[in-house]
């Protein structure tokens, strides 16, 4: 599901890559010098969709070449720049070797999947991607994208959409609830206290009244999830954090948004996205605008620093 137009911004230059943001460069020139940002955190585009390909073998090769890509042609270009490790989650085991051999690299702050699957994260076949990432004191980021395409499970769960407007509301907040769910109720951070879960761009409007509905059925159904002793959103707060993009526009009532999402753990919870270069691009100096001054400090630095820990603070010293 393509957007009707373009991906990207229409005010952006193509870079080296022949597309907006297309090499380290333009990501400098054009978003961290700008904003004064201090690291920015690189997440492939097109490159998370190979753990949808039907061939789990050519998906780990690309998943290589893409990592050793990103090694020479980005993080080596400046310092500031920090890189996503991509991996086949459709094997696993293949996926978690790809995690442990680029982890070395502390230069890679985070393992990247895609929010299109066949399943949702939580069930035990993937449970080599989520070993790995926390032995190497990574957290796991994923991204929304892919629902529908290759062996992906369709995006909504009433059938394809027509429309990119339809995917764009839909497909990807639905793909990163049930993420979210299935992280949950499986008992993921049970059997893993030290991982963390980076959910991004599917939005965060939905989240108090998921995690309500959540922990009302916790409630009655814990018979059938007794690894569970305590409510699903306690467990959220401590191990999932959520991108600001896209932060839902409220047209004037943001303050009944910010209300909503304190009761979901924001600000703490919440770590700055831009999005950049793609359409929906959030300019930091406008998030700062729309954000309660309380929460500028935690959620454009201080809850990325607690994530990621000495991968992000390397640069800072």
């Amino acid at each position: 599901m393509g957007a009707p137009s373009s991906w990207y911004r229409e005010d952006v230059e193509s870079g080296g890559g022949g597309v907006p943001g297309g090499d380290a460069a333009s990501v400098v020139r054009e978003l961290l010098d700008p904003s004064g940002a201090q690291i920015g955190v690189l997440n492939a585009d097109d490159a998370i969709i190979l753990s949808l390909m039907p061939s789990p073998y050519r998906a780990a090769a690309f998943a290589r070449a893409h990592n050793e890509w990103l090694r020479e042609r980005w993080l080596d270009a400046d310092p500031r720049l920090r890189g996503a490790i991509v991996c086949p989650a459709q094997d696993p085991v293949a996926a978690a070797e790809e995690i442990r051999r680029v982890a070395g690299d502390e230069r890679f702050v985070q393992v990247l999947l895609c929010g299109g699957s066949e399943r949702p994260y939580g069930e035990p076949r993937y449970l080599p991607i989520l070993e790995a990432a926390a032995e190497c004191g990574l957290p796991v980021a994923i991204h929304s994208g892919g629902e529908g395409m290759g062996i992906a499970a369709p995006p909504g769960g009433a059938g394809p959409v027509t429309f990119y407007i339809e995917w764009h509301t839909l497909g990807s907040a639905c793909s990163i609830m049930s993420h979210l769910v299935s992280l949950l109720v499986h008992g993921t951070f049970e059997r893993l206290p030290s991982l963390r879960v980076l959910l991004i761009e599917g939005g965060v409007a939905w989240l108090p009244g998921i995690l309500w509905r959540l922990d009302t059925n916790w409630r009655g159904l814990r018979s059938e999830v007794p690894w569970l002793e305590r409510k699903p959103s306690e467990i959220a707060r401590e191990h999932i954090r959520f991108s600001t993009q896209p932060l839902e526009h409220t047209d004037g009532n943001d303050a009944l948004l910010f209300e909503l999402l304190e009761a979901a753990g924001a600000p703490d919870i919440l770590c700055f996205a831009s999005d950049y270069p793609h359409w929906d691009f959030d300019d930091p100096a406008f998030m700062l605008r729309r954000l309660p001054e309380a929460w500028h400090e935690p959620v454009l630095h201080a809850n990325a620093e607690a994530l990621y820990g000495t991968r992000l603070r390397l640069a800072r010293a």
